[in-house]
């Protein structure tokens, strides 16, 4: 059995392995989305800043998460890539001199013909004659592609592998499930001017960090008596 790139498959028949990778992508995109909030709070927090400035920095630091993320798919695809090569040579690995010559023979081997040259071969040990004809079976597709799997399940190592190759989305589904799905929202600079709600809370903090540096220079009590004025 061929993977190939829009291969798609049910998440319920998701192969383990690949659901508990998919899942350790998402939790860690999930961590540039609250990132990227972090990173508009922050720059709201800044009163100053000039439109133009809010924007650069805001394109400074999503670039960044950009760039984790691209980490984070490549990892994925190189891992689930690697699993897909050891489990497609697992199905086809082993193959001798004679593998092209019996797969050249089956070619002329109709296909109701096909179950019993599988039979006389796995009966006389001939493994690589039993793997031309799993392999014609499959490439022609429809009814004789059941012997194709039943080839495959008949041996635990094969069987794991056809289940890891089925249980594996393709590139394309991959990509819209994990980096396209995952990849955080971009701000518009609406999304960066500070609101009548943050330029409280920064004429607060101002007031806050005054109070405090005039304390360390006058002393706490001068600094209480200018603050609460006098008194009668």
């Amino acid at each position: 059995m061929e993977h190939t790139s829009d291969h798609r498959v049910d998440e319920e028949n998701m192969h383990p392995d690949y659901h508990e990778r998919e899942t350790r992508f998402r939790d860690q995109a999930a961590k540039l989305w609250d990132k990227e909030s972090n990173v508009r709070a922050q720059i709201r927090t800044e009163i100053g800043l000039t439109e133009e400035e809010r924007m650069d920095r805001y394109i400074k630091a999503y670039s960044g998460l950009e760039e984790r993320l691209d980490e984070f798919s490549s990892e994925l695809g190189r891992e689930e890539g690697k699993a897909i090569l050891e489990a497609t040579e697992t199905l086809y690995g082993g193959s001798g001199k004679k593998f092209p010559e019996h797969l050249a023979s089956v070619a002329n081997v109709p296909d109701d013909g096909l179950q019993a040259l599988m039979n006389t071969a796995v009966r006389s040990g001939q493994g690589e004659l039993a793997r031309a004809i799993a392999v014609s079976a499959y490439e022609r597709g429809g009814s004789a592609s059941g012997l194709f799997n039943s080839w495959a399940s008949s041996h635990p190592e094969r069987a794991a592998a056809l289940e890891r190759i089925q249980g594996t989305p393709g590139a394309e589904q991959m990509a819209t499930r994990t980096k396209l799905a995952m990849t955080p929202p971009r701000a518009e600079l609406s999304d960066l001017i500070p609101t009548p709600a943050d330029e409280r809370r920064a004429a607060e903090a101002e007031a806050a960090s005054n109070v405090t540096k005039y304390a360390a220079f006058f002393g706490p009590t001068h600094v209480r008596r200018q603050v609460g004025g006098r008194r009668s």
